[in-house]
């Protein structure tokens, strides 16, 4: 089990987003998470990434408590651990959020450079591999602003494997691309889940959903149901 959220809860103010909720995602599995708008699955995702603090319960990467409930107060793992442990689990934001004044090659390097995991040859080997695999090859000293929309996805999923996650999250993958780049965002995630990597994607495309997960969550009215595929 590589992700293990439990009795997971957040609000905002008076309104409830998502309330005692429990699942777990194993190494190499996808799974989808589908609702309505407004159910609250981009805040699950922010949850487990870090962007928003849950209210209640805990979750755990790799069996260890990235945070956890301790007298009703949510407590984080200490600091020293804390990076090692959002490291495992990655974004791709349904914008992308590229660097727009950086390269492709600069927008990949930008994070483990800055975290000092390695060294310069072997972040950019990293990073070239990584390019080649996603087909973005004679793209390294492109701009954001020179690719098409399919190509800037495929960097930013290149950009949250530089720090090779146990867990990549993807939220809304498909979203205003044609069906050609759908094909190949699919094929991708395909690969990565291959290669061991835990996914959880949030979708509004049903029929995206039911042909590549393992598992689908589906929240509503706070709650959530899993069906397996």
């Amino acid at each position: 089990m590589v992700l293990s959220v439990e009795n997971l809860s957040k609000s905002f103010g008076e309104n409830r987003v998502f309330h005692d909720i429990s699942f777990s995602v194993n190494k190499g599995e996808i799974v989808c998470i589908r609702g309505k708008s407004g159910e609250g699955k981009t805040t699950l995702l922010r949850c487990l990434t870090s962007l928003e603090t849950p209210d209640r319960g805990s979750i755990k990467i790799n069996n260890v408590y990235l945070c956890r409930e301790e007298n009703k107060i949510i407590k984080y793992a200490q600091k020293s651990e804390l990076q090692a442990i959002r490291q495992e689990i990655g974004l791709v934001f349904q914008s992308f959020n590229l660097f727009p004044h950086m390269s492709v090659m600069e927008n990949l390097m930008e994070a483990p450079l800055f975290l000092k995991n390695d060294s310069y040859d072997n972040i950019k080997k990293r990073a070239e591999e990584l390019l080649k695999g996603l087909e973005l090859e004679g793209k390294e000293n492109s701009y954001p602003f020179q690719l098409s929309g399919g190509q800037q996805q495929r960097v930013a999923i290149a950009r949250a494997c530089m720090l090779n996650p146990s867990v990549l999250c993807f939220d809304e993958p498909t979203s205003a691309l044609d069906e050609e780049t759908r094909g190949q965002i699919s094929k991708i995630i395909r690969y990565l889940a291959s290669e061991g990597i835990a996914i959880i994607i949030v979708t509004h495309d049903n029929a995206f959903a039911d042909e590549i997960a393992h598992r689908i969550i589906t929240m509503k009215d706070g709650k959530i149901t899993i069906e397996e595929q």
